[in-house]
């Protein structure tokens, strides 16, 4: 196929060109978002496989990365750190003893 750039219509020409910005955007950005992601947190465990992907697999590789590509992190939990009564929220609030007024001072 022996494609002419300047015979393209204008348009078409502008929806090519944006067309294969936006994919090299992608691109960039998935890579880019992949070597700030810690290794545990990346689907296979190594990275390489994921370049491959993203720079093989021009507009659904990054796609695909980004979607399902890392692994959510873990997540702190507080419950187990939530005062077990009102008596306890309000000294760990104030500062102050429980039952305690402000003209005690």
């Amino acid at each position: 196929m022996n494609t002419d750039f300047p015979s393209l219509a204008t348009t078409t020409g502008l929806i090519v060109v944006v067309a294969l910005s936006l994919q090299a955007l992608l691109a960039a950005v998935s890579l880019l978002v992949l070597v700030k992601t810690p290794t545990q947190r990346v689907q296979f465990g190594r990275k390489w496989p994921w370049v491959l992907i993203i720079l093989v697999a021009n507009t659904i590789g990054p796609i695909l990365f980004l979607a399902v590509g890392r692994r959510p992190a873990p997540v702190a939990d507080t419950a187990a750190q939530a005062p077990a009564n009102v008596a306890s929220t309000v000294q760990g609030l104030y500062g102050s003893e429980p039952g305690a007024t402000g003209a005690q001072r």
